[in-house]
């Protein structure tokens, strides 16, 4: 019998544009296609019989289908094509903003229903959504472009310190922030709150010790990251915090920005305080920042240990 198996062919349609596509599609992918890998991706708004190949691998990055309807007209159509549909979905559904999660909701979850499987980054994400798609697939995330250690900004800082913030879909978590973020900034005239993505936490604090930006592309919100000293990152113990991936504590630390962040995703790398800071809840914060700001030897010793770490076990 002859063997008629094609090389794969990978077809990559990019729906949600932002820093996230960079790290879970542009970059990942880009590497498939360097390696030699028939690889080509797609942003919205795109036409499938233009972008969908006979025997091909589709990977389709949070589709957002108004209807039911439209999903299974999707998935027939691909199908058809004797291709294979996964949905990557790197977010619980419960931690997108409401209209997003009830737009899902109103449509029975269809791009999570009606396709071969799904593309997550954890364990935790995967068995959540079972009930809804029992086949998941797990691509774990990764650092690409790790800097070379940098601890001369710490050592020049000194009562110049710049704390960075930039976890998406927070508000109310990062509402819970602002009075301990203020009582910072009382007795550390210095501190420069630096806010991506979340105006309304900016508005919230001083203007003086606020430096606000939007969501930014991938390369200048590392930039802004790498220019700071101290990263708040999720806090919360729930479930939609913990099906996250501890990707924010890689980029810090590839950065060399030492890290504070929650029990639930990141006491494990974090190893007894290591790697980071890890608070049992959210109201440790205050006191973590105030240590790392005041005792540069165990911020630098963070920042030597997590970067170490992250070259060693995160690096694509």
């Amino acid at each position: 019998m002859t063997d008629q198996r094609e090389d794969l062919k990978i077809e990559v349609l990019v729906n949600s544009h932002g820093p996230h596509e960079q790290v879970r599609i542009r970059e990942p992918f880009s590497g498939l296609q360097r390696l030699g890998i028939d690889c080509r991706m797609f942003r919205y708004p795109f036409l499938l019989n233009k972008t969908i190949r006979k025997n091909s691998l589709v990977i389709w990055q949070r589709p957002r289908p108004s209807s039911w309807e439209e999903q299974m007209y999707i998935i027939r159509f691909i199908r058809n094509r004797k291709s294979i549909l996964l949905t990557e979905w790197d977010d619980h559904p419960e931690l997108f903003p409401k209209e997003i999660r009830d737009a899902l909701f109103n449509i029975s979850m269809a791009p999570l229903k009606l396709c071969h499987g799904l593309h997550t980054s954890s364990d935790i994400l995967a068995n959540s959504l079972k009930s809804i798609q029992p086949r998941s697939y797990i691509f774990p995330n990764s650092i690409w472009r790790i800097p070379v250690l940098n601890i001369d900004k710490h050592l020049i800082a000194k009562e110049s310190i710049r704390l960075f913030i930039g976890n998406q879909n927070r508000i109310w978590e990062h509402t819970k922030l602002a009075n301990g973020l203020k009582n910072i900034s009382i007795n550390n005239k210095q501190i420069k709150f630096v806010i991506v993505g979340d105006s309304h936490l900016a508005n919230l604090l001083p203007s003086d010790n606020v430096e606000n930006h939007p969501r930014l592309q991938y390369l200048e919100y590392r930039r802004i990251m790498r220019s700071c000293h101290i990263a708040l990152l999720p806090l919360e113990n729930n479930l939609p915090n913990n099906c996250k991936t501890p990707i924010k504590w890689m980029e810090a630390a590839s950065e060399s920005v030492a890290s504070i962040g929650g029990p639930g995703l990141y006491k494990e790398v974090f190893n007894n305080n290591k790697n980071g800071i890890y608070c049992n809840d959210i109201y440790e914060f205050k006191d973590k920042i105030i240590y790392l700001i005041n005792n540069i030897n165990a911020r630098i010793n963070i920042v030597k240990s997590a970067h170490k770490d992250v070259l060693r076990n995160s690096n694509l």
